[in-house]
């Protein structure tokens, strides 16, 4: 099965390269189009009055790899709308450094170069990776074990290949940094972010007129909603949280159809990510 893979950190990305040779050795042919650097927050930013070069900068003439000066976003629109990516059967972006949560999700171009490539026609998934260190941040500054969500990722690829899914929706697949020792799959709603106005403080540096970093450079967690069932929630307990996407616009019902799906679909990625599993 040929695959494209993208992703938003650059096509030097540990967690792309990670999930391209999981793919691989599960059999996959696998074309990847990613930044030719990090493009991290820019949603579906795209490109349309500039060129966009793109150049082979790895791999082989089965699974060849190039790098794309423009949006992730660009990333999905050349390859499925020129040559590149005739015999692609899904759209696949990440491995991303960092969980893609709730309301964060709104700005990820993890998610946003995914929802191109179901809008273009493809089944697509967003799978990211939260830090070992198992916190909320805005942005992931430290380690990643990318084990577990290569594991979870190819398991939903092939069902996906396999069963197909509703159209013009997207899964949403964050691994946790943490797993529990009995990690499962769980199928959840997009969490909340829970920022107050007014607590964004200027922070200076020496005699500069002072700037903002949106809280991301802080250590903890920034403030998100505790709720059961949402994809924050399942994290915090270290399971994976599979959330259902839909650009469905005239069929509300989409969510609720792919949300079904992902029910049968995590039983089989629980068995699949058990520590004793083959």
């Amino acid at each position: 099965m040929s695959i494209l893979l993208c992703n938003d950190d650059g096509v030097q990305s540990d967690g792309l390269h990670s999930l391209r040779d999981g793919l691989i050795a599960a059999g996959h042919r696998v074309l990847t189009v990613a930044p030719s650097h990090p493009r991290s927050g820019s949603s579906r930013g795209a490109t349309f009055r500039n060129p966009v070069l793109i150049e082979q900068v790895g791999g082989d003439m089965t699974n060849p790899v190039y790098a794309c000066d423009g949006t992730p976003t660009d990333c999905v629109r050349v390859a499925m709308l020129s040559d590149l990516a005739n015999d692609a059967e899904l759209v696949l972006s990440g491995i991303n450094e960092g969980a893609n949560l709730g309301d964060d999700s709104t700005y990820s171009s993890t998610m946003g170069s995914a929802l191109e490539g179901a809008l273009l026609g493809l089944p697509a998934i967003a799978a990211s990776q939260q830090s070992v260190d198992g916190l909320f941040r805005l942005v992931d500054a430290t380690g990643y074990d990318w084990s577990l969500g290569v594991r979870a990722t190819v398991n939903v690829v092939e069902q996906v290949l396999t069963s197909g899914m509703p159209a013009r929706t997207a899964i949403n697949l964050n691994a946790p940094g943490r797993p529990a020792v009995d990690v499962r799959a769980e199928v959840t709603r997009l969490g909340r972010r829970n920022w107050a106005r007014n607590s964004l403080q200027i922070e200076t540096h020496g005699n500069s007129r002072g700037y903002f970093t949106f809280g991301v450079t802080h250590d903890g967690d920034a403030p998100y909603v505790a709720e059961e069932g949402t994809d924050f929630d399942a994290l915090r307990r270290g399971h994976i949280a599979l959330s259902a996407v839909s650009v469905n616009w005239n069929n509300p019902g989409a969510v609720v159809e792919l949300e079904k799906w992902l029910g049968q679909a995590a039983d089989s990625l629980t068995e699949a990510v058990r520590p004793d599993a083959p």
